[in-house]
């Protein structure tokens, strides 16, 4: 595994890590963090194909847990740059901001559902793979992320009156 951890894959990685952070936090502390959980788990992953993928899905991980962690979240805008203070996270803030009625009414109905549910809509919203929601979400199996995607899917869908 050490040939494959050279000098041009941690490079790589801190490339990729520079576009994870987009300069919230250091991008070292997270090309370091899945550096040492690919060699902690060595066993695991000293014969994967792609270990590149998988030290990129463990960055990621990384900075969502720093985020929460920290609660560091960049201030949300209106259309003429004002900082919008949201004091409650789950305040509906589709008002504040310029979406479609259909998109306010989605925004506003999510809102009002449970965190775990927030978490997984948002993750699927973004593009990521069952595996990746898995890994970020720390759930056992990525049959329990499809149960609560589907779950959440229907709890919306319901919410929303279709």
């Amino acid at each position: 595994m050490k040939e494959k951890l050279d000098e041009n894959f941690i490079k790589s990685l801190v490339n990729i890590a520079l576009g994870i952070v987009r300069g919230k936090s250091d991008p070292y502390e997270l090309v370091n963090g899945a550096v040492e959980y690919l060699i902690s788990n060595k066993e695991k992953y000293m014969d994967h194909p792609n270990i590149k993928a998988i030290a990129v899905l463990k960055m990621k991980g990384l900075f969502i847990d720093n985020i929460r962690k920290n609660e560091k979240f960049s201030p949300m805008t209106d259309d003429e740059g004002k900082t919008i203070d949201v004091e409650d996270k789950k305040e509906d803030i589709s008002e504040k901001i310029s979406l479609s009625d259909e998109c306010k009414k989605v925004l506003s109905t999510i809102t009002k559902m449970g965190d775990k549910c927030q978490e997984i809509l948002m993750l699927a919203s973004e593009g990521m793979s069952m595996q990746e929601m898995q890994e970020v979400t720390g759930v056992k199996s990525v049959g329990t992320v499809l149960s609560r995607l589907s779950n959440c899917r229907k709890e919306l869908k319901g919410l929303m009156g279709s």
